[in-house]
């Protein structure tokens, strides 16, 4: 097969499966009442965010615990274009995006002399500092109190062309788009040339710039994709309502990072399991602690319990995630 036509195969996959996720999440919040459509735009929004931990963890082995960070860049830029610039929501989105990419490249400068826990500990310093900056320069930042901000009111085209529009559903159709653009994105990365060569720098660094590559640049590159994806999160995330330090907390990163390896690390598929997975399990768990009557001061933190165990148990039984069992699983049948 040639090269045009095999990246014409890969541009019809990713766009096919883009919308079939589109049209998949659309036909469920029909299903569903405000609550839970606002649940499944939380989806859409923190599946940008995994998707970053996609790339940059599964595709080519680097570990972050601050992408949570790096969507309160996002988040704050955005808050500021609109607050203090007066431009529109949307393009204040776009430049988000490139505002959070130049911050991953100095981050990607920094983590393409660094690996492991080494790597893993600085970011970690980033998902701490970050907050505490906007509540050192409260002037700017506006302290603990952050920025009033929301997706507005529906345009007068779409009211007229579907009814009357929930806030909830028009949070849904605000993150939906930039959520299947986000998947088309990442799944045409992964299986490009740029995707290969960040599978060959995970697998092996040395055998990687034995054929030429260059690592430092790669790495670098990883980064300021991801930190795009995460930016571009970090914005719609905040503009739910408040961009402030309490809504890109530390345990954000970690909450991410949790869907991701519980989805597995390096399948697409399973960042929208595990996405799936850490917004309704909470939900399911409260059911079931309402249904056994248990005390307040263990239902409170039981959610928090139950994802942490799950990510355990994932962690020792199956490293693969979700998606490295079904894999197993369709192996074994074969055979």
């Amino acid at each position: 097969m040639s090269k045009v036509k095999s990246h014409k195969v890969i541009g019809f996959r990713s766009t096919r499966l883009a919308i079939i996720f589109f049209l998949f999440i659309l036909l469920l919040s029909m299903q569903f009442g405000p609550y839970n459509q606002f649940q499944l735009a939380n989806i859409s929004t923190l599946l940008i965010a995994v998707l970053s931990i996609t790339l940059l963890t599964g595709a080519s082995g680097q570990i972050s615990l601050g992408q949570g960070a790096i969507m309160a860049v996002g988040g704050y830029s955005a808050a500021l274009l609109v607050t203090r610039l007066e431009i529109s929501m949307w393009l204040a989105f776009v430049l988000a995006i490139f505002i959070s990419a130049l911050f991953g490249l100095f981050l990607g400068l920094a983590a393409a002399r660094l690996s492991g826990p080494y790597l893993a500990g600085t970011t970690l310093v980033m998902a701490l500092a970050i907050p505490s900056i906007a509540i050192r320069f409260d002037s700017f930042f506006s302290g603990d109190i952050g920025f009033s901000v929301d997706y507005g009111y529906p345009p007068d085209w779409l009211t007229n062309l579907l009814g009357e529009i929930s806030i909830e559903e028009w949070s849904l159709y605000v993150a939906l788009p930039f959520a299947a653009l986000s998947l088309f994105a990442v799944l045409n990365l992964s299986n490009t040339r740029s995707g290969r060569t960040w599978r060959a720098v995970r697998d092996n660094e040395v055998a990687a710039s034995l054929a030429g590559i260059n690592i430092a640049r790669t790495k670098v590159i990883v980064f300021v994709c991801s930190s795009a994806l995460a930016g571009l999160a970090g914005a719609i995330y905040g503009f739910r309502g408040l961009v402030a330090p309490s809504v890109y907390p530390t345990d954000l990163s970690l909450l991410l990072l949790t869907a991701a390896v519980i989805g597995g690390l390096r399948s697409i598929g399973g960042a929208i399991f595990g996405t799936f997975v850490i917004v309704f399990l909470p939900d399911v768990i409260e059911k079931i602690t309402k249904f056994l009557e248990l005390p307040e001061t263990i239902s409170i933190y039981l959610p928090a319990l139950m994802i942490g165990l799950l990510l355990l148990i994932t962690v020792i039984l199956n490293p693969r995630g979700s998606a490295g069992a079904l894999e197993h699983i369709r192996h074994r049948h074969k055979h």
